[in-house]
């Protein structure tokens, strides 16, 4: 689950027991999230949190100048704001060694095109990666990116909603799920030094992004009710997200 190939075979539609894991996976990973304790962070997690934000503010920037246009008009500014707290958020929870393999426009681009499809969709039933999928190549085509960048980005796009990720994920779908689960559940969120943390919704503030996701997961109940986020929406994740800011 969570491949371009299962995606292209099934429209990311999942079978009775595929949902009932699903849901007990979410339902387990917000648990244990709710229930853990905010840890000291040490000084040299923070500094290398804070360095790994720093260049990926710049990597986002580098993106956003063409981009940005296009992401508001599609999106609006409340998702937006989502999308670029995914990319810093999911800097700030990767290791230095996942963040060194990174190639940045690809996660860039996958972070700011990852829910293009709930506010597009154009397949009735089938999942909504795969038309966000297409918005990533169609922006790493126009900013004239490699094959293997737009390989890269539809991966993490079409692997980031789900809790477990597919075996042999790249460091870009580990980095968009944790900062797009971050943002929108709230899971992570302790691991980061506050201060960061602060600046970042200071940067890009929430503009009720969890109450227009909310509609828009209740929405994918009766549009796609058989893919992921039909799935957890049914088993009541739009009552799970973190609180708005």
């Amino acid at each position: 689950i969570g491949t371009e190939t299962w995606l292209a075979e099934t429209g990311g539609r999942l079978d009775l027991p595929q949902a009932l894991t699903l849901a007990a996976q979410g339902f387990a990973q917000t648990l244990r999230d709710v229930f853990s304790s905010r840890k000291a962070i040490s000084v040299e997690e923070t500094k290398r949190q804070a360095a790994r934000v720093a260049a990926a503010r710049k990597a986002l920037a580098n993106v956003l100048v063409s981009q940005r246009e296009r992401v508001l008009d599609r999106q609006g500014e409340a998702v937006m704001n989502h999308t670029a707290r995914t990319y810093l958020f999911g800097a700030a929870l990767v290791s230095d060694e996942i963040f060194s393999r990174i190639d940045h426009t690809a996660a860039a681009v996958a972070s700011i095109s990852h829910d293009d499809g709930l506010l597009h969709p154009s397949k009735p039933g089938e999942c909504f990666t795969g038309d966000s999928a297409a918005e990533a190549q169609f922006m790493l085509n126009s900013l004239g990116a490699s094959s293997s960048s737009v390989k890269l980005a539809r991966a993490a796009v079409v692997s980031h909603f789900q809790p477990n990720l597919p075996s042999q994920s790249g460091a870009e779908a580990q980095m968009i799920a944790l900062g797009a689960s971050a943002d929108v559940m709230g899971i992570g969120l302790k691991k980061i030094d506050t201060e960061l943390l602060r600046d970042i919704w200071v940067e890009w503030p929430d503009l009720g992004f969890i109450q227009e996701v909310r509609a828009l997961l209740k929405g994918e109940r009766t549009r796609a009710p058989r893919t992921r986020p039909g799935v957890l929406a049914i088993s009541g994740m739009p009552y799970l997200l973190r609180s708005s800011k």
